[in-house]
């Protein structure tokens, strides 16, 4: 459920899962952290739309499930061009290939699984106001963290370097990061397919849906000084023309 409590500690933590797996790529690359700033300062500044202003409950959760799956296809993207780059070097052919390749498998995979139709309808509606629907038992089921998940990770990547050696390791990784994708995407499936659906739902409609708890959201933002100042400035800009 997206409430005022839990709106910014979701969008924060998978900001940060997110910044931080992306400065875990090839830094010895030139003009990376050029990049890398710019991606960062990028992903604040939509997370801060989400939190302070979005009110579109599709795009705040599209938004919050290709954060989380572009996380963890970078950190495979840059395992898989390290492993590459010690065979071929950096500047090859071959390791941007291998650099890209996680991300197009996530993203077909990904397509694959939002041409589906959902077994069962993932959202209850209240007019315009959505909210998730689980089944019984994935209520049952461990919800697992992104933080937990991200320390499960790296300490389970140094362990197998120790183990097998640097490269070996690499391809251990990226091979298990790559299954987890595809897995998790398998998991949320229906979720991403009741958001296809719901989208084009909202294209013959005068307003997006919004959230099931939208007036305690809006009051939360009205004593937040990040909305206020935003509605200021958006105010601001909409003046002149009146």
């Amino acid at each position: 459920m997206v409430d005022a409590s839990n709106i910014r500690r979701i969008s924060w933590t998978l900001l940060l899962v997110l910044i931080l797996f992306m400065a875990l790529g090839p830094s010895n690359l030139k003009y990376f952290w050029h990049g890398y700033l710019v991606a960062a300062l990028l992903a604040v500044f939509w997370t801060l739309y989400l939190i302070y202003i979005c009110e579109n409950f599709t795009v705040y959760l599209t938004s919050l499930i290709i954060a989380f799956f572009s996380a963890f296809s970078f950190l495979t993207s840059f395992v898989a061009f390290l492993a590459a780059a010690s065979l071929r070097g950096n500047e090859s052919a071959a390791s941007v290939v291998a650099g890209f390749a996680p991300i197009g498998i996530t993203l077909l995979a990904y397509l694959f699984i939002a041409g589906g139709k959902p077994s069962f309808h993932p959202f209850e509606y209240d007019g315009m106001k959505v909210q998730p629907r689980y089944e019984k038992k994935q209520n049952s089921s461990a919800s697992y963290s992104p933080i937990l998940v991200a320390g499960a990770t790296t300490l389970a990547a140094s362990m197998t370097i120790k183990g097998l050696g640097l490269l070996n390791a690499a391809m251990v990784a990226m091979v298990g990061m790559q299954a987890f994708c595809i897995a998790a995407l398998f998991h949320v499936r229906h979720i991403i397919r009741g958001l296809r659906l719901l989208r084009m739902q909202q294209r013959t409609m005068p307003t997006p849906y919004t959230f099931m708890q939208i007036d305690e959201i809006r009051q939360a933002r009205s004593r937040w000084w990040i909305s206020r100042f935003c509605y200021w400035v958006s105010s601001r800009r909409k003046s002149p023309s009146a």
